[in-house]
């Protein structure tokens, strides 16, 4: 059965993210006085919220916190952040699209850990607007996505994430997701992946101008991403990438 946890109004989210941005020590906490709380549903126990910064706080000790950590270290947290949040937090995809619970998470849960990983200079990190750019919604969201293929998320770049979710007509669609993600990573080789990944997503929205990919099988959809990958990887030898094409045009 999933839970309700506190959510934090904007307000005063956007009061919390200015005071530690000029200076406030970000300390941990399990409550706020100005949380609130969705209308139906089991509220999640302070000591729950407890449980989970425990958890990530001893999992960022393991990669370096509270001292600086190296982007490679930075990254592998995530990745194993990834499941101790969807672990911690069993929240139904409503809940988990509320902006409000994700700005308690940041901003009251996890303080800490949110400037260890980022800093205090991108509001999307702290602030819950776009949940693919927040430290800590983008990370539960991945866990679903890639739940039973976490080998696949672990080959990703923060790179290629980007270019799969952040895209909302693919990141929309858990299967697109994997399967892309899937025939990138197992077909790319030694093939520098970042324009890859750049290309087979261009080429797959396309595609979803004119296919509706709800109407096709798990199988169909591997297909056709191994397709369009291959087709990528076609092209790259001697040959620029119709993105870089149409930039090289624009700019004569």
């Amino acid at each position: 059965m999933s839970e309700l946890w506190p959510h934090l109004p904007a307000v005063v989210a956007a009061a919390m993210y200015i005071q530690l941005k000029n200076g406030d020590a970000p300390a941990p906490r399990s409550s706020h006085p100005d949380q609130i709380w969705a209308p139906v549903g089991g509220r999640v126990s302070t000591n729950r919220v407890r449980g989970l910064v425990d958890a990530l706080t001893s999992l960022g000790e393991k990669y370096g916190f509270p001292e600086s950590a190296v982007p490679e270290a930075r990254v592998a947290f995530d990745r194993s952040a990834a499941a101790i949040l969807r672990s911690h937090m069993d929240l139904s995809w409503a809940e988990a699209g509320n902006r409000d619970l994700w700005s308690f998470t940041s901003l009251v849960a996890l303080p800490h850990l949110t400037k260890w990983r980022f800093g205090t200079d991108n509001r999307e990190r702290w602030v819950a607007t776009d949940l693919t750019r927040h430290t800590w919604a983008r990370l539960w969201w991945q866990a679903v996505v890639f739940a039973e293929h976490e080998q696949i998320l672990a080959a990703l770049t923060e790179s290629d994430l980007n270019q799969l979710l952040e895209r909302r007509s693919i990141g929309g669609d858990p299967r697109l997701v994997r399967e892309t993600a899937r025939a990138v990573t197992e077909l790319s080789g030694n093939a520098p992946r970042r324009r890859v990944i750049r290309d087979v997503t261009l080429r797959l929205m396309r595609y979803l101008a004119f296919v509706d990919v709800r109407a096709l099988t798990d199988q169909q959809i591997r297909d056709l991403c191994s397709k369009l990958t291959t087709e990528t990887l076609r092209r790259l030898p001697g040959e620029e990438l119709p993105h870089q094409r149409r930039h090289n045009v624009s700019a004569m």
